[in-house]
């Protein structure tokens, strides 16, 4: 694992340095009426984009790295298949309700004259994207993590980057940009899996399958996941869009950098739980509770490690960061150094939703993320309007801190025997608030999720 840690680390490293690139370079060069449109509407194709994922890239990698341990594969394809399907419908629904809402949103919601044309340009990159995080998501099952987190991750921003070299210099142009960035990192997704199809048939033997206790359907897993997604994405962009509602688009552009720029450890921390997350569902399934306690640590370790470093690092270089990207982004240090304060404490509890979520607690993981959702929406609606940006990092920070910690209570809990260290509420508080702890281990039928949940 920590090989791999170390792989995927050097495709984030591209990809933290490519996005900080790309977010210089358009506040740098587009203005701050073109920039506060691009990271705008950046922000709602992210919102929209994992809202018509429904939770599916979750389950999809929870579900392919189960049922490809224990030999399944043919079922491992229905459910890419399944996945695929269900994400494309949904999204092409979306994108188009969004290119027709685009003169409301304008008018009505966010008031920023000449937005109408840039918002109907992002609709366009809903389904492209969508579809990529999905078939990223089964190459993680699949054990390539790798190229996925290349595919979904880096290679948008570098192809983004290769458009302003070419002197692109419109928001408009540059989401357009983004649309084909999609479609082709979701090309090559299907031919990389294509390549894997050897594995996508059964290998299990009759006395082996027997034996096999089937999981809930994909639909069943994603549910839930489905929320925690929405509330996670809501989380890092919701402050962005309140914010717009009351703020110039130059606030928005100062704040939205300092934002994507403290992102960057959230960046690190998703890339260590997405190579541990085939391990953990691999582990989960066969029961193996040393080594699930073996990844959990080692996952903890990493993150505290490299992205704790890195949020503190933000914390003391804050105004210098935001001098190097322009002048007058200097206003968002406070900001920066909230946020990042929030990062350091996310770092000390890497990975622990992604051990509910690939554990098939993803009821337990969506309370948490309701509730963070729920602090989100109090704060932000309470001190972005007076505070502006102090109050969007306020409102970004709190139920990011809630979380995690919250998190690893419930890991702790609910999987004893895996939990390698971190915070412990009474027993009796956790019983109330987690639901009762397992005396055997889970059961894959999908009645875990509801004694648990």
């Amino acid at each position: 694992m920590i090989r791999g840690a170390g792989a995927a680390l050097l495709v984030r490293g591209l990809e933290v340095g490519s996005k900080f690139a790309l977010y210089f370079l358009v506040a740098r060069l587009f203005g701050g009426e073109q920039s506060g449109f691009f990271f705008l509407c950046l922000t709602w194709v992210h919102v929209l984009s994992t809202i018509t994922r429904l939770g599916l890239d979750r389950a999809l990698i929870r579900h392919v790295s189960a049922e490809l341990a224990v030999g399944c594969g043919t079922t491992a394809a229905h459910n890419i298949r399944n996945g695929v399907i269900g994400c494309s419908i949904l999204s092409l629904g979306v994108a188009i309700l969004s290119w027709l809402g685009a003169d409301i949103l304008e008018a009505h919601v966010f008031f920023m004259p000449g937005l109408s044309p840039v918002l109907g340009m992002a609709a366009l990159a809903i389904l492209p994207q969508a579809l990529n995080v999905v078939l990223c998501a089964a190459l993680v099952g699949l054990g390539r993590t790798i190229i996925a987190q290349f595919l979904q991750n880096a290679w948008w921003p570098l192809f983004l980057l290769c458009l302003i070299a070419a002197g692109t210099r419109s928001a408009t142009s540059l989401l357009a940009g983004f649309a084909a960035a999609g479609v082709s990192g979701s090309l090559f997704c299907l031919i990389l899996i294509a390549r894997e199809r050897h594995r996508l048939h059964n290998t299990a033997t009759r006395a082996t399958a027997d034996t096999i206790t089937a999981l809930p359907s994909l639909l069943t897993t994603a549910r839930p996941l489905a929320v925690v997604e929405i509330v996670q994405v809501s989380i890092a962009n919701l402050p962005v869009l309140i914010l717009g509602m009351f703020a110039g688009p130059s606030i928005i552009a100062a704040f939205s950098v300092a934002n994507r720029i403290v992102q960057l450890v959230w960046v690190v921390l998703i890339s260590l739980g997405t190579i541990a997350a085939p391990r953990i569902g691999g582990a989960h399934r066969l029961q193996d509770h040393m080594r699930l306690k073996t990844i959990n640590r080692t996952l903890q370790a990493l993150g505290a490690a490299i992205g704790g470093s890195g949020a503190v690092l933000m914390m003391v270089l804050a105004p210098y960061l935001l001098h190097f990207v322009g002048s007058g982004y200097e206003i968002a240090a406070s900001a920066l150094i909230i946020m990042a304060i929030g990062q350091f404490l996310n770092a000390l509890l890497t990975g622990q939703d992604v051990v509910l979520a690939m554990s098939g607690h993803g009821r337990i993981l969506q309370r948490i993320n309701l509730i963070q959702f729920a602090i989100c929406l109090i704060v932000s609606s309470t001190l972005i309007p007076h505070m502006q940006m102090i109050g969007a990092a306020i409102a970004a920070t709190v139920p990011l801190v809630v979380g995690c910690t919250a998190s690893a209570m419930a890991a702790a809990w609910l999987l004893p025997k895996s939990a390698p260290y971190g915070p412990r509420l009474p027993d009796p508080l956790s019983h109330r608030l987690f639901g009762p702890q397992p005396v055997s281990h889970p059961q894959e039928n999908g009645t875990d999720e509801e004694d648990h949940g």
